[in-house]
């Protein structure tokens, strides 16, 4: 199984196609929020087409979580009846917990994680791609394939079962880090 995993695509229909261009066939997409809207405190991104992302991401079987940018109308326009703001999913022997991010200040997410049984957290909103673990938990940041804040250009996060491994990208195709999440891979 492919999971992609992308966060903060902020309405660039152009670059996040350029992501599925890239990865191929995949079985599943979590995104981590902020979807449509670019947000007040962000420029308006390369390719910006809320509409045409909406229509595209319908296409998908995609698992949303809200982040703070996205409105009721957005769900509206991606056919939703509901964004949650915090999702737990499993797949393989995997509990994933899946938030945009902006809540992490609020919480030990670590403590949260681990009482909750899940082994990876995945989250998004800095729009910097982390890939760390901490007491066990994997802390897995995609970043933003639209408007990135770090030295990379945009990236973009993939789950393979068959590898077990997570691996973050750039929008250029280059892997940058690989981590192992799932045992028996």
């Amino acid at each position: 199984m492919k999971v992609l995993v992308l966060s903060d695509t902020h309405g660039s229909l152009e670059v996040t196609s350029k992501v599925f261009e890239l990865v191929g066939k995949v079985d599943l997409v979590f995104h981590l929020g902020d979807v449509l809207y670019h947000g007040p405190r962000n420029p308006i991104p390369r390719g910006y087409d809320p509409m045409g992302l909406a229509e595209f991401l319908r296409e998908k079987r995609v698992i949303y979580v809200r982040g703070n940018c996205d409105a009721d109308v957005d769900l509206m326009v991606l056919g939703l009846q509901e964004m949650p703001r915090m999702a737990m999913e499993y797949f393989e022997n995997l509990k994933v917990l899946l938030l945009h991010g902006d809540q992490l200040e609020e919480m030990d997410v670590v403590s949260f994680a681990k009482e909750h049984g899940c082994q990876v957290v995945l989250f998004g909103h800095t729009h910097v791609p982390t890939v760390e673990e901490r007491e066990g938990v994997f802390l897995l940041n995609p970043g933003s394939p639209s408007l990135p804040k770090s030295h990379h250009p945009g990236t973009y996060g993939l789950i393979d079962t068959e590898t077990g491994c997570f691996s973050l990208f750039n929008t250029e195709g280059s892997l940058i880090k690989e981590v192992r999440i799932l045992d028996g891979g």
